[in-house]
């Protein structure tokens, strides 16, 4: 990964765009089924992660790279999140943590002496339903902890993820010395000192990210899918590499396709 030769600004805006089409079909898909919390939690892992790369891109044409290795570092933090989900089987355990965490902090603000005039309106209200789930937890707190990203990456084969995208972006989400200096030049429109580092890595590695929590998504979920959709996610995985747009051919054939037939069917349990 840190010897990769990368492809043109142009070549990442258009797999990009294939990308986030076909996290559109593999959503539509998900739509037309009924889901457990498990394919839920699956399905909106898919959908934050296409709208994160399209932030991506959206801030590159910005010229503004940190914010960008900002939300890469979330991107491969879901990726990471997701795998681990799905390796220990544990998607209701993360639904039930989530919503105690949500619930005793929405709680915390709406028992605050000095805000709690400020927690007023519909998404404040706490239904009874919600209410008792959260008893019912608070007597067995659920037991669940966010997965270590070094170890998660070297359990997927794939430690480059780590160190040269999550371990990289933090230094963007803690302050450094030189915090601010690429902001400098944007925003003064003078010339630096110095030349700034390329950061085309990071549409590079936040199409990659999209793309494997696209392929993560749909092996954990409880439907069969179509193997021209795996076909497809190949084919845009080593198109990072090759710099191949074969990809279109397949892209165009799904796009035209996807309302008229379907992708996934639910398994028999």
């Amino acid at each position: 990964m840190s010897n990769q030769i990368f492809q043109s600004e142009s070549f990442y805006v258009n797999l990009s765009e294939a990308v986030h089409a076909l996290s559109g079909i593999i959503l539509f898909n998900f739509a037309k089924h009924e889901c457990s919390k498990k394919d839920l939690i699956i399905r909106n892992f898919v959908a934050r992660s296409a709208t994160s790369l399209k932030s991506v891109m959206s801030l590159w044409r910005l010229g503004d790279y940190p914010n960008a290795w900002v939300i890469n570092r979330t991107m491969l933090d879901r990726l990471f999140h997701l795998y681990d989900l799905g390796q220990n089987n544990t998607h209701q355990l993360f639904d039930d943590w989530s919503f105690y965490r949500q619930y005793k902090d929405q709680n915390r603000l709406k028992s605050d002496i000095e805000f709690k005039d400020k927690a007023a309106g519909s998404e404040y209200e706490i239904s009874k339903i919600q209410k008792e789930r959260f008893n019912k937890l608070s007597n067995n707190i659920p037991k669940w902890k966010r997965p270590n990203a070094e170890k998660v990456a070297k359990d997927m084969d794939m430690s480059f993820l780590y160190k040269y995208g999550y371990d990289y972006g933090s230094m963007f989400v803690h302050p450094m010395s030189d915090d601010g200096l690429h902001d400098f030049y944007l925003i003064t429109k003078l010339e630096p000192q110095e030349e700034q580092p390329s950061h085309i890595a990071v549409l590079s590695n936040s199409v990659l990210a999209s793309i494997m929590i696209m392929l993560e998504a749909i092996s954990q979920s409880s439907f069969r899918w179509m193997t021209i959709l795996f076909d497809c996610i190949g084919e845009l995985r080593a198109a990072i590499e090759s710099g191949d747009e074969s990809y279109m051919q397949t892209m165009v054939k799904l796009i035209f396709n996807f309302k008229e037939i379907s992708l996934s069917e639910k398994l028999s349990v």
